[in-house]
Parts: structure tokens; C-alpha cells; sequence
């Protein structure tokens, strides 16, 4: 065994003594030391140097020696010149200069091994992990978001107004007028997941961590844009926007998507509230934006304006949450709200099964909230006539 195996045998017992120590603290402390952390970090890179290192020598060898049997030994050029006439006359005084006949030799081929230890082209590792494209998030924008404190959200809503108020003459009796209450309930639900790691990778690899907490309330809040717009009420599902609007009743032949979102607007004003949006899917709103008229200009669209896009003076809110096709005009903060009971927050915890014995950790994503829809007269929901088309 040569000098440099010796040294890798000896730098592989180092890395398994701090690798029981790293496992050691982990257990009682929680989490390895920062100086066990660097000692790790040092001893890999030894690792890696002196590995290069032995390759090239075993590399050298072989080009060396490539082969057993009687065949030749090719000579190095340093043998070469020593056994030349020029150095030996160089040597014995007689000239101060000598030509050495290097002839043919044998080279060995410079090449660049592949895999994570190559000895003359290393790795570049960027830092970070990529994440993917992320959906824009806009529904609970449009309400009012306020907190509470309860499970349950109570409110008591107008059902019917009769409304007899008229001129009367003296000594006549007036009419009587009435109005008629319903208690609506709103209740509080909870949103969750969650994902299992290693503690060892939490604790060798910070970034993954935080990584792995951005995913998991970005898909938190997927689900919560769904419930909020379209969840069905039913088992633990928020009563959503959609579930609770009035559906549109102002459908004429031969209207287009620009009438159809108009004359909606008009519904909701007929309900004596004033529209501030309408939430339609991506699609649906580029098809809308390429309108042409017979000259072949755009109808709505300014290609070279980059205002932010409006219809009928609306709000437009573009989200893959709505289905293609179908359209939700409103007035959206005098027609619902949004309560919450628990922020959406990120925990860490080895109770869960056999976890604390596995030193696996249990990283759970929540949140608490509940959706109050006061007026679904102030929100229409329809469906675009011109899709497919």
C-alpha cells in the first residue's frame, strides 16, 4: 500500500469516527455541532483531493505498464536523455552543449474520467434548487380578509322585504311593511399536508428545508384559492363563491363573450350592487384580447399598452381556478369575506409513529378560515357563449 492509500484509509476512518459523532449529537443535542459540520465538510474534501491524486498516479502506471508479458518497457524522455551520447559528453567536460535523439515513445492518453471525482475537469455545482413555474394566487384579494377567534362564523342575513310605504290620507290606517330574517352559519375548516424527511438531511442541507416549506404552502394555497372560489360546501369543503352566486339570466342569441360579461354587470347593478371584477380562466381571456374587427384591428386590445387589462371598466382576474368557459362577475368585497382562524404556518415534529426512532421529522403545512358570502345576488355566474367557437 502505497503513501497516498494510506492516507485515503486513514482520512475514510476520520469520516466514519465524525460521522458517529455527527449521529451521536443528533440524538442528544437535536442536531450535529457546527465544529462536527466543518470537520465533515474538510474531511470530504481531503477525500476527494487525495482520491484525484491516487487516480493519476494509478493512470500513470498503467501507461507505464499497459500490458504484461515480454513486452518492452518504452522508456521515459528523462532515461532517454540521461542514456544519450550528447549528456554523457556533456557529463565528461568534453561540451557544454549536446543534442538528445528522443526518437518514438510511448504516451499515455490525457484524459478526463467521468463521474463526481474527475481529476483534471471538476463539477460545477450550481447552488439552490430550480423551482417550477407557480400559479399566480388572486381570489381572497378580492374580499375583505378579517379574523377571528371562533370555529364558527354566525351572521344574520335579509330574506324577504315587503315593502308597503305609500302616501296616506289622515285618519287612515297605514300599511304595514315586513322583513324577514334567516341565521346563516359559516364554518371554520381546516386546510392541511404534510411530508416526511431524514433529520440528517434537514441538518446537512439547510436550503432543502426551506425549500421544501415554500412547496409545501404554495400548494396550501392552491387548494385554498380552489376552495375559495368553487369549493362545494360539502364534508369539510369551504361554501365557495361560485357555489353561492346566482347564476346568470341574461342570456340573449347571438351575444358574445363581451356581451355576455356586460350584460352580467348589469345583472349584479339590477341587484343594486356596483361590480368591481370578473373572474374568467387564462384562455378565455385571450381569446377575448385577439378580438379583430373587419379591419383587422384589435377591439379591446392595445398590443403595444401595457395598462392592466379591464372589461366594462372591471377588473379582469385571469386564474386557471375557474373551469374554461364559464365567467364570475361581482361586487366582490360587498358580497363576501374571508375569516381567519390560524394562520397558514409550517411545523416540525418527530411524533408520528416510529419517526423518533427512524430520525425521521413530520413537516406539516396548515391553516384555519372560513368564508362568509353575505349577498349572492352581488355575484353572477354564467357561462361564455362563444367558447369552442
Amino acid at each position: 500500500m502505497n503513501e497516498l492509500e494510506l492516507k485515503l484509509a486513514a482520512i475514510e476512518t476520520a469520516i466514519t469516527k465524525f460521522l458517529a459523532k455527527r449521529d451521536e449529537e443528533s440524538i442528544t443535542l437535536g442536531k450535529a455541532s457546527e465544529e462536527t459540520k466543518k470537520a465533515l465538510e474538510a474531511l470530504g474534501k481531503q477525500w476527494s483531493e487525495t482520491a484525484a491524486r491516487l487516480l493519476l498516479v494509478e493512470q500513470a502506471l498503467v501507461s507505464r505498464n499497459p500490458g504484461a508479458g515480454n513486452y518492452d518497457q518504452p522508456k521515459s524522455i528523462g532515461e532517454l536523455m540521461i542514456e544519450s551520447e550528447g549528456f554523457k559528453a556533456m557529463q565528461g567536460g568534453a561540451s557544454r552543449s549536446g543534442k538528445v535523439k528522443i526518437g518514438s515513445f510511448h504516451k499515455a492518453n490525457i484524459i478526463n474520467a467521468p463521474g463526481p471525482l474527475q481529476p483534471l475537469v471538476p463539477d460545477v455545482r450550481l447552488p439552490g434548487i430550480l423551482m417550477p413555474g407557480l400559479r399566480r394566487l388572486t381570489v381572497r384579494d378580492l374580499m375583505p380578509n378579517n379574523r377571528t377567534q371562533s370555529n364558527l362564523i354566525q351572521y344574520t342575513k335579509e330574506l324577504v322585504f315587503t315593502n308597503a310605504a305609500a302616501p296616506v290620507a289622515e285618519s287612515i290606517d297605514k300599511a304595514q311593511s315586513m322583513i324577514t330574517f334567516s341565521l346563516a352559519n359559516a364554518p371554520v375548516q381546516t386546510l392541511a399536508h404534510w411530508i416526511a424527511a431524514s433529520r440528517q438531511v434537514i441538518d446537512d442541507a439547510p436550503a432543502l428545508e426551506d425549500y421544501i416549506n415554500t412547496r409545501l404552502m404554495f400548494g396550501l394555497k392552491l387548494v385554498e384559492e380552489d376552495q375559495l372560489l368553487k369549493g362545494d360546501g360539502t364534508g369539510q369543503n369551504i361554501s365557495g363563491l361560485i357555489t353561492n352566486a346566482t347564476a346568470y339570466n341574461r342570456t340573449t342569441a347571438g351575444d358574445t363573450d363581451l356581451d355576455a360579461i356586460r350584460r352580467a354587470k348589469t345583472q349584479v347593478t339590477d341587484s343594486f350592487f356596483e361590480p368591481d371584477a370578473v373572474v374568467i380562466h387564462p384562455h378565455d381571456f385571450e381569446r377575448i384580447q385577439l378580438l379583430k374587427t373587419t379591419m383587422n384591428s384589435y377591439v379591446i386590445s392595445d398590443p403595444t399598452n401595457g395598462d392592466p387589462p379591464r372589461l366594462w371598466g372591471l377588473d379582469i382576474v385571469a386564474t386557471p381556478a375557474i373551469a374554461v368557459g364559464q365567467f364570475l362577475v361581482g361586487a366582490f368585497r360587498m358580497a363576501a369575506a374571508v375569516w381567519d382562524r390560524q394562520d397558514a404556518s409550517i411545523e416540525l415534529s418527530r411524533e408520528h409513529a416510529s419517526f423518533f426512532t427512524q430520525n425521521m421529522i413530520a413537516i406539516l403545512c396548515e391553516e384555519r378560515l372560513a368564508l362568509t358570502v353575505f349577498r349572492p345576488t352581488a355575484l353572477v355566474v354564467g357561462t361564455l357563449p362563444q367558447v369552442g367557437s
